[in-house]
């Protein structure tokens, strides 16, 4: 039933009190994607408990939950996004080759030379008979260039979809496998952990948290960022289907298939987001909102995890100039 209101004058009391479609993103938090990911490594981090290397300091589980759950959207995100760049990239030039034929090879090659001829006149000779002979060619051979690409754009395109599709073909987009941290750095939160702490990090958490994100992905969180925007431009009426073509649009780039039931998904997202900003207060106060507490606690658990370090006892050694190179 519609929910009862008082109103002025002339103006119904009827009325259907409605939630907002895309939660209001707290302060202290940079994005949906890390109260997403921040949520999963906290869920994990409960059932596993604390490492041995942080059981004396707890107050150090605010920034590794941030830490992990930045790693997550590293890779989930920007790596996937610099992946599927190249994949798309690697196709331009061969599928231009094929398409133009010899005709298009012949004209790229031209007009390389004749760049570099026109270069060559710089810069005492620019205004010499020459040199404006020379940039008319070019400009001549550049127009033709250009219109050959133009024309075979869309075979571009397709083999570019294509390339994608068979890249995403053979990896999940969502979820974490066994190697999902393997090309982090090697000082880096994850890795130093996994080899302080290694049965803990294999055996209770990162166990976990494959569970836990089994269907996830932090372009979840994008999406979320990106709703006002799309709320913004369209009417409710046609929000689904602007929806749907802004997820389409992300697929590829990803790995992912959409956020779902988006309504659900921003709903559900706002409460997780109180519940974690009580969790990093009662854990670390101040950490999300303070700059320097913030540093300091980053400073203290890379220096901790460090010093637990096995690499540390053997590195150094491996690194020493030999005496042949002394010679």
């Amino acid at each position: 039933m519609p929910i009862q209101e008082v109103r002025p004058f002339g103006v119904s009391s009827l009325v259907v009190q409605l939630r907002p479609l895309h939660p209001v993103l707290p302060n202290c938090f940079t994005s949906w994607s890390q109260v997403l990911t921040d949520w999963h490594v906290c869920g994990a981090l409960a059932k596993s408990g604390l490492p041995p290397s942080l059981a004396s300091h707890p107050e150090l589980a605010a920034p590794f939950v941030a830490e992990i759950g930045r790693a997550i959207c590293v890779q989930q995100i920007d790596r996937q996004s610099i992946q599927t760049a190249l994949v798309r990239e690697r196709v331009v030039e061969p599928t231009y080759n094929a398409a133009g034929g010899p005709d298009y090879v012949a004209v790229c090659h031209a007009m390389e030379q004749s760049q570099n001829r026109y270069v060559s006149f710089w810069p005492t000779n620019i205004s010499s008979p020459d040199a404006i002979v020379s940039r008319t060619e070019m400009e001549r051979l550049q127009t033709e260039y250009f219109a050959i690409r133009h024309r075979h754009a869309p075979q571009v395109a397709e083999a570019q979809n294509a390339a994608l599709q068979h890249y995403w073909s053979n990896k999940s987009g969502r979820g974490l496998g066994d190697d999902f941290f393997a090309d982090s750095g090697t000082d880096s939160i994850p890795a130093l952990m996994s080899r302080g702490d290694p049965s803990w990090w294999w055996r209770k958490f990162f166990f976990r948290l494959q569970r836990r994100c089994q269907r996830f992905h932090a372009a979840d969180g994008v999406f979320l960022d990106h709703l006002p925007a799309i709320r913004a431009r369209i009417s409710a009426k046609k929000l689904s289907a602007e929806v749907a073509e802004w997820s389409r649009s992300m697929s590829n780039r990803w790995g992912w298939d959409g956020p779902g039931h988006y309504r659900m998904l921003a709903d559900r997202t706002a409460a997780k987001a109180r519940t974690l900003r009580e969790w990093y207060e009662t854990c670390a106060p101040g950490y999300l909102t303070d700059e320097d507490v913030r540093g300091s606690l980053d400073s203290r658990l890379v220096a901790l995890l460090k010093s637990r370090d096995p690499w540390n006892r053997v590195i150094p050694g491996r690194m020493i100039e030999s005496e042949h190179w002394r010679k």
